[in-house]
């Protein structure tokens, strides 16, 4: 397992709209890839779990396989608004 810490820059945080296109990429990946905020732990397939994180702008995310990380956190710059 590979940590990274990815920064999330949407200035209204990881709200459902959001949430709902990770998830969709998430499910693409070839593996688990979790986000990481708080103490709390979430699968980045699972819009509820993620919206349990309550993640904000300049949360701190990302743990998987290197190549699942790096292509969150491309997808996470995508999500800036």
């Amino acid at each position: 397992m590979i940590e990274r810490k990815v920064v999330l820059k949407n200035r209204t945080g990881l709200h459902a709209r959001p949430a709902s296109e990770l998830v969709a990429f998430a499910k693409e990946l070839p593996c688990k890839v979790y986000l990481e905020h708080n103490g709390k732990k979430a699968a980045a397939d699972s819009i509820l779990q993620l919206l349990a994180l309550g993640a904000k702008e300049g949360s701190e995310l990302g743990e998987g396989d290197k190549h699942s990380v790096e292509k969150l956190e491309a997808f996470l710059a995508i999500l800036e608004g």
